[in-house]
């Protein structure tokens, strides 16, 4: 690794986690300098505008979660193992980095042509048809009941995505601290694949 891609991916992963906790419009590039531990000159002769520096970002997060999705979907393993492993990338994603949700919908909200724009160049679409097509082939094969594949992706999402955008309501309501909220995430995985497969499975 060279000392300038090495200097380039410090400033990326500095930028990505002052993004996530503090969203594109309150980040300010002498945060992302401070966090990476370099002065700003040094910053814009890497990394010109916050808008570049957000594209990498998101972008690199977005093809990441799609490679992973995609390599579980055309995998050999049984369904409902596909779907296990699904949710637990997802839960495991969001533990470590809890802001992620809440930083996604933040942006979609605030700048929607440019979320849409990032996620077009990433092909996210790939992964609902695959998924559409696995749902499909599983179907005709008698192994899950007829289920829209719309309606299942979206319940995965709401049942691993849901908790970490509800957190303080969710810790609120429940009198949790952040150890209780902590442990409640950790048997989400289970409860999460126990209500997707009782929905699924053919009586």
């Amino acid at each position: 690794m060279t000392a300038t891609s090495s200097t380039e991916d410090v400033i990326v992963e500095a930028a990505r986690a002052v993004f996530m906790q503090k969203g594109f419009a309150a980040t300010r590039m002498c945060d992302i300098a401070q966090t990476a531990g370099i002065n700003q000159a040094l910053l814009h002769y890497y990394f010109r505008t916050k808008d570049k520096l957000f594209s990498i970002v998101f972008e690199k997060e977005s093809i990441n979660f799609r490679s992973d999705v995609l390599a579980i979907l055309k995998s050999d393993l049984p369904f409902f193992d596909k779907l296990r492993l699904m949710v637990r990338k997802d839960i495991e994603k969001f533990k470590s980095a809890p802001f992620l949700p809440m930083f996604v919908l933040n942006e979609i909200h605030s700048n929607p042509e440019r979320m849409l724009h990032i996620a077009s160049e990433s092909h996210h679409d790939l992964i609902f048809q695959t998924f559409s097509e696995t749902v499909k082939q599983e179907y005709e094969a008698g192994r899950i009941r007829k289920v829209c594949p719309e309606q299942l992706l979206l319940s995965i999402m709401g049942i691993t995505m849901f908790p970490y955008l509800a957190e303080p309501m969710i810790k609120v309501s429940m009198n949790l601290n952040n150890s209780d909220f902590a442990k409640l995430m950790e048997e989400r995985e289970d409860h999460a694949i126990a209500l997707i497969e009782n929905a699924l499975s053919v009586q």
